[in-house]
C-alpha cells in the first residue's frame, strides 16, 4: 500500500534530536522520507520487525516510539498464535483461529487479517502455517512425541493433514525430515 505513514516519537525536543534520529535511521537504511519533531514519515507502513529495530536503536538515546494501534494489534495476534500453537492448547471440536480472534479481541477477523498482512508483508494464515510447521520441526527433532501426538498438540485435523502441509512447506515428509536430522546428529557425534 502506498501513501505516507507517520510514526510518533516521544522525547524529541530540538533540531539536534531530529539530526540524531535521521542519522540513526540512515545507518539502518530505513525507508523514512522525513523526520520532524515528534514524528517520522515513511512511504509505506513499516513492519513490526522494522519498528522493533528502530526502537532498539533509539531507546538508548532517550527516544521512545509511541505504539501505533495497528502494531499493537499485530503483536497481540502473534502472541495469540504462540499461545495457541505452542503445543498445549486444548483444541475444542470445531476450533477456528478466526473464531478465537473474534471472540478474544472483539474485532472482525477480516480486519485483523488485513492489518496483519499490511504490516507484516505476509498473510495471517501464511504466518500461522509457517509457525506450526516450525513447531512440528522442533517437536520432531527435540521430543519423542509420535506424529499423532504432534498433530493433536498443534491442532491439525489428522496426521494426514499435518503430513500434507509439512510436505507442501518443506518438500519432505515428517519422517524423512526426522531421519535427516538424526543422520546429521550422528555424523556430528562421530570423531574425526
Amino acid at each position: 500500500m502506498q501513501g505516507s505513514h507517520k510514526i510518533y516519537i516521544k522525547g524529541m525536543v530540538c533540531d539536534r534530536c531530529i539530526f540524531t534520529i535521521r542519522n540513526e535511521l540512515a545507518k539502518l537504511q530505513m525507508p523514512v522520507t522525513e523526520v520532524q519533531l515528534g514524528e517520522l514519515t515513511s512511504l509505506s507502513a513499516l513492519s513490526a520487525l522494522d519498528l522493533g529495530i528502530i526502537q532498539e536503536k533509539l531507546s538508548p538515546l532517550g527516544f521512545t516510539l509511541l505504539e501505533d494501534k495497528r502494531v499493537k494489534l499485530v503483536r497481540e495476534v502473534k502472541s495469540l498464535v504462540e499461545q495457541v500453537y505452542a503445543g498445549s492448547w486444548d483444541f475444542e471440536p470445531g476450533f477456528t483461529f478466526s473464531g478465537l480472534v473474534t471472540g478474544m479481541m472483539h474485532k472482525e477477523y477480516e480486519s485483523v487479517s488485513t492489518t496483519f498482512a499490511m504490516l507484516e508483508g505476509t498473510t495471517l494464515e501464511r504466518y500461522i502455517i509457517n509457525y506450526r510447521i516450525e513447531k512440528v520441526k522442533e517437536l520432531l527433532v527435540y521430543s519423542s512425541d509420535t506424529l499423532t501426538d504432534i498433530a493433536f498438540r498443534l491442532g491439525f485435523s489428522s496426521v494426514a493433514h499435518l503430513s500434507a502441509q509439512f510436505r507442501n512447506e518443506t518438500g519432505l515428509t515428517p519422517s524423512h525430515f526426522k531421519k535427516i536430522r538424526q543422520d546429521k546428529s550422528e555424523i556430528s557425534k562421530t570423531p574425526n
